[in-house]
């Protein structure tokens, strides 16, 4: 398979390209090769049923976006509106919309394919995330929604919203804001609402609702940073804040922020420690094998607990002062600070980690029972 660009580089020139493009080259290759697929105990079983189907759903088009848009299309259609209609609106949105941050839409349905195919275990080949997977195709389909109901078409993006959901069985708002590189696994019942944002690389499984609390109006729905992962049928609901490479588990019900690389289980939510891998989207680990857990007994005073910093599951002394008084409630002197700071730094390198502080956590305890702070 041809090499893939990197995500900081662009893909297109002026427009859309032909089938120059590397993603459009190995999908055709990969039509051609599931074309040939034979079985000599059903000699004659789909024998032009399976080339006919690739012959019109990829290998006839000269670029992605056509073959996209009318494969799209093909599902979209009925008597009322029929695949014709929503080929031309597709197409036009693939080869000349872009996003809300003035990104193409021909450079995301490429990104989006390819990181079905990267990360989706399942997934043997981009051909058959482009023909099989409803994840993918929905969200396609949104990203021409979005872009219409920018444009002030409003009427026409709910219309592909509605039909989304008949077809795919998700519900994404045209209003909603998600980034490149997006995974929506399997598709089935995940909701977005209006005011939702999904940063880049995150992974929805499904039953996956990013919703409102039902009280508010306005800005009202979740917010995810990058690389985020949610399990199956979680839940995250209000304006709350996702942040970058956090874990939610499967059936979790989150109403308040989760810190970036924490991972957060429960009903509702709570964190039980750090995400260790650097990007919880791409591993796909869904089990606790790749958490940090805390330990139960100091979490009411762990500076740890909601730390959201650029060099993550780390504190300088600065930070280990602010999160003292800010995230524990402690109120505790500068020169105090820096003292506890340099004793529970064992390697003396200006930096106190997650371990070096369970390793010396008496000192810390010791020190908080002095000064008569309630320890659960």
């Amino acid at each position: 398979m041809a090499p893939h660009l990197k995500e900081e580089e662009h893909l297109f020139g002026n427009g859309s390209r032909d089938c120059q493009d590397d993603v459009w080259i190995d999908l055709k290759i990969e039509a051609e090769q599931m074309s040939e697929e034979r079985s000599p105990d059903f000699e004659l079983l789909g024998r032009e049923l399976l080339p006919e189907f690739l012959l019109f759903s990829i290998l006839k088009w000269n670029t992605l976006e056509e073959c996209l848009a009318t494969h799209l299309s093909q599902k979209l259609g009925w008597s009322a509106a029929p695949a014709e209609r929503w080929n031309s609106v597709l197409l036009t949105a693939f080869r000349e919309g872009k996003s809300a941050n003035g990104e193409p839409l021909s450079e995301l349905i490429r990104k989006d394919l390819v990181v079905v195919k990267e990360q989706d275990p399942a997934c043997p080949s981009l051909a058959h995330a482009l023909l099989h997977y409803k994840g993918y195709q929905g969200l396609e389909v949104y990203r021409a929604a979005n872009w219409l109901w920018r444009k002030g078409l409003k009427s026409l993006a709910c219309i592909f919203q509605s039909r989304v959901s008949e077809v795919f069985g998700l519900d994404i708002h045209p209003a909603a804001q998600l980034g490149w590189g997006i995974m929506i696994d399997h598709g089935t019942g995940v909701v977005i609402g209006e005011t939702a944002v999904v940063g880049n690389g995150c992974t929805l499984l499904h039953g996956v609702t990013l919703g409102g609390t039902g009280k508010e109006a306005g800005d009202r729905h979740p917010k995810l940073g990058c690389d985020v992962l949610v399990g199956a049928g979680a839940s995250i609901l209000g304006n709350v804040k996702i942040g970058t490479g956090a874990k939610i588990g499967a059936a979790a019900v989150v109403l308040t922020d989760i810190p970036a690389h924490c991972t957060a289980v429960g009903c509702p939510a709570k964190v039980i420690g750090r995400a260790k891998e650097e990007n919880p989207a791409k591993s796909l680990d869904h089990s606790c094998r790749l958490v940090e857990m805390f330990r139960s007994r100091p979490r009411p005073l762990c500076p740890f607990r909601k730390l959201d910093s650029q060099k993550k599951g780390y504190l300088g002394p600065h930070e280990f002062e602010n999160m003292l008084r800010t995230a524990c409630k402690v109120e505790i002197s500068s020169s105090e600070a820096n003292d506890l700071f340099f004793k529970m730094d064992s390697d003396h390198d200006g930096l106190l980690t997650e371990a070096e502080y369970n390793e010396n956590l008496p000192i810390y305890m010791e020190v908080m029972r002095k000064r008569a702070v309630s320890v659960r």
